[in-house]
């Protein structure tokens, strides 16, 4: 009787999950095929703003909270800044020094280092709280902002193309690559997991994390990365031969599951389950793009070097 009680939560559980995914894919897939890039850009500085959000919500009992309010208003700057800088490229030059250039993200973390510790000096101090604070700070402004607000855009914009008025050449199929590679690592490690998980990956952050789930996570990866490239054809082509392609396969894979757990740590840190309630069977935002946070600059980064310079 027990495990039949269990296997009806994990139905449930299983039939949110999917049901919030159909809806996010499809809100992913109206902003697809609208064919513009402002729409792309847009979904991912609101989605980056309300995980930033999320992030002084969860850690709101832990000291610095007015600062970490701070760090969301630079951060709301700089997606602006480099939205409209990345919107206006007209030059294969200059196309060049902002995609290896990190000038805002630059400008924007000294300018959350500078206003946390100017909070600083108006507080007492007690022992640890103040540099926790200011590094917490710093935390809220690189999380979603920067590791997926800032490389997501960023990917838009990577293929080695001027015309942007294309979502073929914009880097909506980039970015399409990138979130279904994610996601499918995320999906082949729950359900993999689920049917087969018995060995324990990292129980002290994550129990329902195992070794199966993990090995069946990067086949499923794998399966929508070839998925993608298959349906872009030609659109994809200058990412590399098939076995660049499976290598930034793996790369995401393995990016993915450490984003995964370091949402976990966090969650764990301020004891919490969730990063919200907005997202049946998934949770918050947060819960969302936590594994995009660290898959979309590995996979930028491996492109950069390796695809486009």
């Amino acid at each position: 009787m027990a495990n039949a009680g269990k296997k009806k939560i994990d139905s449930r559980s299983m039939a949110k999950r999917l049901f919030s995914s159909l809806l996010l894919w499809g809100i992913v897939a109206g902003v697809f095929l609208s064919k513009q890039v402002v729409a792309m850009v847009a979904l991912i500085a609101v989605l980056a703003v309300l995980g930033a959000i999320e992030y002084i919500r969860i850690t709101r009992s832990t000291p610095g909270h007015n600062r970490r309010i701070g760090g969301i208003l630079i951060s709301v700057v700089y997606l602006g800044w480099l939205a409209i800088d990345l919107l206006t490229l007209n030059s294969e030059n200059l196309r060049t020094q902002r995609l290896t250039g990190f000038t805002p993200e630059m400008i924007g973390l000294l300018a959350t280092l500078f206003m946390a510790f100017l909070f600083s000096l108006w507080k007492e101090i007690k022992g640890m709280d103040s540099i926790n604070a200011v590094a917490t700070s710093i935390l809220g402004y690189i999380y979603a902002p920067v590791l997926f607000g800032g490389f997501m855009m960023r990917l838009a914009f990577l293929p080695p193309v001027t015309d942007v008025s294309s979502p073929e050449l914009s880097g909506a199929w980039l970015l399409l690559f990138v979130a279904v590679v994610t996601k499918f690592t995320d999906m082949g490690a729950y359900l993999t997991g689920t049917l087969f998980g018995s060995t324990k990956m990292v129980k002290h952050i994550s129990p329902a994390k195992t070794w199966e789930g993990t090995l069946g996570s990067f086949v499923v990866a794998q399966a929508g990365a070839f998925g993608v490239c298959f349906l872009a054809g030609e659109r994809l082509e200058w990412m590399g031969d098939w076995w660049s392609i499976a290598l930034l396969g793996v790369i995401i894979s393995v990016a993915a599951i450490i984003g995964d757990l370091a949402e976990s740590i966090l969650k764990r840190s301020v004891e919490t389950k969730d990063s919200g309630a907005m997202l049946p069977g998934i949770g918050g935002v947060l819960d969302l793009i936590d594994s995009i946070c660290f898959s979309a600059p590995a996979a930028y980064l491996y492109l950069l070097f390796t695809a486009v310079l």
